[in-house]
């Protein structure tokens, strides 16, 4: 079974890339790589979901992984053409590997901020509609771990990816294409899964029936910014 932690991806990290750059034991590293990605977003949804309760935990802690297996499912295909379409002929395997390694670093920070989240939604008040506030500020919290580590993570890919003997230029570019597609689709996914960290006004569900309705960047702009700052103003 595959070794977990964050110390022994850390340890094999320099074989790894070695490997990736070689094209060897892809599938190996890839497997590995995706089972700590899981494991580790699995373990910040139980966390985050908890605020609702063991139901929405276990739900959240299914989700989470899923969302991030579910895009890369959806944009690996995509993610190997471009990069030989814009000069970096390498082997699908290779992207895998690449992508699912920028994964797993920010996995395992978020990982490594559960305790954090979970010092502040067992602060929180209870799930109520008078406590659509904390459901905000919450959200807000969780958006910015997750954007702050995935963050981390696209750094960890870039700097795996100026191991490849390519040109820089083509390196940053499929590497911005990369990050973009991921972030794209990573989104519309992660809203179509929603809610992680449940609803004020909604049954704890596992899909909800307006799963399909507006997008993550609506929701934020025009409905949590907007009355965290009502929230402020009339304070």
């Amino acid at each position: 079974m595959a070794d977990l932690s964050a110390g022994r991806l850390l340890r094999g990290l320099d074989d790894l890339l070695a490997d990736a750059v070689a094209g060897r034991r892809l599938a190996r590293h890839g497997w590995g790589l995706a089972v700590r990605m899981a494991a580790c977003a699995a373990l910040y949804g139980a966390v985050f979901g908890g605020w609702h309760g063991l139901r929405l935990a276990g739900y959240v802690a299914l989700k989470f992984p899923l969302v991030l297996l579910l895009t890369s499912a959806l944009t690996l295909l995509f993610s190997w053409l471009a990069a030989r379409l814009l000069g970096l002929p390498l082997r699908f395997g290779q992207v895998a590997v690449l992508i699912f390694l920028g994964l797993a670093v920010a996995s395992l920070l978020l990982a490594s901020l559960s305790p954090v989240a979970w010092l502040f939604i067992h602060c929180a008040p209870v799930p109520a509609p008078e406590a659509r506030t904390a459901h905000n500020l919450l959200y807000l919290m969780h958006t910015l771990f997750v954007g702050g580590c995935g963050l981390a993570g696209t750094a960890a890919l870039w700097r795996a990816m100026r191991q490849l003997p390519a040109p820089r230029r083509a390196l940053r570019t499929v590497w911005i294409v990369w990050v973009l597609t991921y972030a794209v689709v990573g989104g519309e996914i992660a809203w179509v899964l929603r809610p992680f960290v449940g609803s004020v006004y909604v049954p704890v569900v596992f899909l909800r029936r307006d799963a399909l309705d507006g997008n993550v960047y609506e929701f934020v702009f025009t409905d949590i910014l907007p009355h965290l700052l009502k929230t402020v103003l009339d304070d």
